[in-house]
């Protein structure tokens, strides 16, 4: 559970802190007064990246060098200090109950995120990237030798290519078979967290909206499954070779939604692809806290902008109690409506200042 917060250097944050609660928090304000970057930062944290650029400089207030997000937190009882520090030319330290991280998974590892926005429809709508992200950070937190498994496949796979692209692999069976034996384990636990995604997506669309009655989810591995991997690649070596670069593989899998048959992009409004995607975003928190080692931190912004009265207070009681959720918007008034009667601890955010409401 995150407990305290502090924030310095972030956009219009110039330094700012705050006590946090088990519950539900709402953070309120006009347009550009901050609250939005106040998620930015818990997410920085929690990631390493922004969620609105892929970029340092944008996140770091103007004439400054850096910015830095600094949090306490309470771990299966015991309280844990996290902080990250980012710097203009893309650079990061962080560190965790005072010890340097060598890999910005540990941040992740020490809270998770999930976050609900509307923004990212590309994840429902775009290319297959950001899906495989969606599963691999899923199982991040869920199968504790993934992350290793998915090292060596990348690992390998940049080792081929550049010997492909080079000319200098006349012949790679080690390379394919290192590939064959990773991406099979990969895949397997893709198709296994993919089905489990598919059968509760398939209950948190349909109770989110009547509409979304009937949406399913389909992997596909990146290659005919009708044959192994290593068949995959030995079929491929030559046009690998000439192509100069891995052309199947997991690295080319994909999630297909499906509505009746047909695409889900394809068949819903923009709409009810918005509500999808919050569905698949509200699954992953379910999978997460199944199977994780620690509960995530739900970050929802500006739902009642996107999404009608019904729906937000639809998504607000599947959010329900026992989690830990800060949710933004331009009025307070919509926000309590949407939560309904539950606890909701208020707070103002005006010109990059953020105040309790008593």
């Amino acid at each position: 559970m995150l407990e305290h917060i502090s924030i310095e250097r972030i956009r219009n944050l110039s330094h700012i802190s705050a006590e946090l609660h088990p519950g539900a928090t709402a953070l309120f304000g006009a347009n550009g007064s901050g609250k939005t970057s106040v998620l930015e930062a818990i997410h920085l944290l929690g990631t390493g990246r922004s969620f609105r650029t892929h970029q340092s400089k944008p996140v770091i207030q103007r004439e400054q060098d850096d910015c830095r997000v600094v949090c306490r937190l309470r771990r299966q009882g015991r309280p844990l200090v996290m902080g990250i520090e980012k710097h203009r030319d893309g650079t990061a330290r962080a560190r965790v109950d005072g010890e340097n991280v060598a890999s910005l998974s540990e941040l992740a590892r020490a809270m998770p995120i999930v976050l609900l926005d509307t923004d990212s429809l590309g994840l429902v709508t775009g290319p297959p990237e950001g899906r495989r992200k969606l599963l691999d950070g899923t199982l991040f937190h869920v199968e504790q030798s993934f992350l290793p498994l998915w090292r060596r496949y990348v690992q390998a796979m940049r080792q081929r290519n550049g010997g492909l692209r080079r000319g200098i692999l006349d012949a790679d069976s080690a390379w394919r078979q290192e590939l064959a034996e990773t991406g099979e384990r990969l895949t397997q636990s893709r198709t296994q967290i993919a089905d489990t995604l598919s059968r509760q997506l398939a209950d948190m669309a349909s109770a989110l909206s009547a509409d979304l009655a009937g949406v399913s989810v389909v992997f596909r591995p990146g290659w005919d499954r009708q044959m192994g991997l290593a068949e995959a690649l030995e079929r491929n070596a030559q046009s690998d070779a000439n192509q100069g670069f891995t052309q199947v593989g997991p690295h080319r899998g994909d999630l297909r939604f499906m509505v009746g048959g047909g695409m889900a992009a394809d068949v819903l409004s923009r709409g009810q692809l918005k509500l999808l995607l919050v569905a698949l975003k509200l699954v992953q928190g379910r999978l997460i806290e199944e199977g994780g080692n620690s509960q995530p931190v739900y970050l929802v912004d500006d739902l009642p902008a996107e999404l009608d009265r019904a729906h937000c207070a639809s998504v607000c009681a599947q959010l329900g109690t026992g989690r830990q959720v800060i949710l933004t918007a331009v009025d307070r008034g919509s926000l309590e409506a949407a939560w309904g009667d539950g606890p909701l601890e208020l707070f103002h955010v005006e010109q990059g200042q953020i105040k309790p409401v008593i």
